[in-house]
């Protein structure tokens, strides 16, 4: 039997079984299914369907070319979708869509990413990507996510996994090279699990940026390379960050000479780097951050031994 609709709305809100349903989106909701398991009454996931629950498209890109600009369109992917990531596969090209993924635990929709330049790209502004898991299936993946001109873009929520160290992430959102394109990106609640010995940066940043938030993320690697494992500005400016609460577990270099955690050497640096927690095999130059980022270090810990608890990282303000 199909399930009732009322595209309209109701004017004074509604209740069900005394339960008060809140519609928190002004847009249309497009549904996107590429398993073997459909709802009740519903065909299989294709684009030649409508898009509704009962009716789903075969892939997320499809959906957003359905969606229209900064209307508030949402995109549920449902749980165990199975999607391949090319370098042209899935392309946010629409202002303010929202990609949700649905599912707990290895039941989250999966997107393999199978090419080096395999990657999901983001040119629209005000767009969001939440929950499923992120499948490295190629030697030096080299982004999960690109961002060109996409401001205010937000991950959250997502599970990177290399498959093993030859087929691995090199990084999980690296933004473009056109200053304060990806100004206002979001960062939030993202878990990599990185077996590769040399990848780069979790969040690489390649132009100027104002207003990024990094917090609540964990990245476990198996890294020994010399580099900043958690986010690297090179000679970018950063504004007004918050990169807070984040853990960094990482083999890394016995004697780094770079910022374990991030590195950065513009001139312009403000923000706040607080909460974090970093251990590292390093115990010589112990380098949370690589020095003069201009940015300001709040309760941060890192520990160079086993078994040790961290200590406070930067050294304490002696003045």
């Amino acid at each position: 039997m199909a399930g009732s609709n009322f595209p309209n709305g109701f004017a004074n809100g509604v209740t069900i079984r005394g339960v008060p349903i809140d519609i928190p989106h002004t847009g249309e909701v497009f549904w996107v299914n590429g398993s073997s398991t459909l709802a009740k009454g519903a065909r299989g996931g294709s684009n030649n369907n409508d898009g509704t629950y009962r009716s789903p498209f075969a892939t997320v890109d499809y959906a957003i070319g359905k969606c229209t600009a900064s209307r508030g369109d949402i995109i549920y992917v449902m749980p165990a979708h199975t999607e391949t990531v090319t370098a042209t596969s899935i392309a946010f090209d629409v202002a303010g869509v929202n990609v949700i993924c649905l599912g707990h635990g290895e039941n989250v929709p999966t997107f393999t990413f199978g090419a080096a330049a395999a990657t999901i790209t983001v040119s629209a502004a005000n767009c969001s990507w939440s929950g499923g898991k992120f499948l490295a299936n190629f030697d030096n993946v080299a982004a999960a996510i690109t961002l060109g001109a996409a401001a205010n873009f937000t991950m959250q929520g997502v599970l990177l996994e290399d498959g093993t160290a030859a087929l691995h992430f090199l990084s999980a959102v690296v933004t473009g090279t056109t200053d304060n394109a990806a100004d206002g990106l979001v960062v939030s609640g993202n878990k990599w699990v990185a077996l590769a010995l040399a990848p780069n940066a979790f969040v690489s940043i390649l132009g100027d940026i104002a207003r990024m938030d990094v917090s609540d993320n964990d990245a476990n690697m198996l890294a020994t390379n010399d580099v900043g494992h958690f986010i690297t500005f090179a000679a970018k400016d950063a504004t007004a960050s918050n990169i807070k609460d984040n853990t960094l577990i990482v083999t890394g270099a016995t004697d780094a000479a770079v910022g374990i955690f991030l590195t950065g050497s513009g001139t312009g640096m403000t923000g706040v780097v607080k909460g974090n927690l970093v251990s590292s095999l390093d115990t010589t130059g112990e380098l949370i951050a690589t020095a003069g980022t201009g940015l300001d270090y709040f309760n941060n810990y890192y520990t160079g031994v086993a078994d040790a608890s961290g200590k406070l990282w930067p050294a304490v303000d002696a003045a």
